[in-house]
């Protein structure tokens, strides 16, 4: 299978965000994060008003794969773009 690129931006206190980290490092997928609320004000400024079009209600996690953004914890549909086994 070809190698995707994963993007996760999650906050540091949100449990859904450490689930989702939890399972890309269980399948050993390499992936690029950002704890959005651990940034500089300003930088989480242009993150949200970047990402308002596509995600008004600033819901976390958020997952790349490829050019697919996944909101929320959707471990099923992020194994299944993934390739990998079901998750419960």
């Amino acid at each position: 299978m070809e190698k995707m690129y994963v993007r996760l931006y999650a906050l540091s206190t949100c449990v859904h965000c450490r689930a989702i980290k939890r399972l890309l490092q269980k399948h050993n997928i390499e992936f690029e994060w950002t704890d959005i609320d651990l940034l500089p004000q300003n930088e989480q400024d242009d993150f949200f008003e970047q990402t308002a079009p596509h995600n008004p209600k600033k819901s976390f996690p958020i997952v790349i794969i490829g050019n697919k953004a996944i909101v929320g914890d959707q471990r099923k549909l992020i194994a299944r773009e993934l390739g990998l086994p079901d998750e419960p």
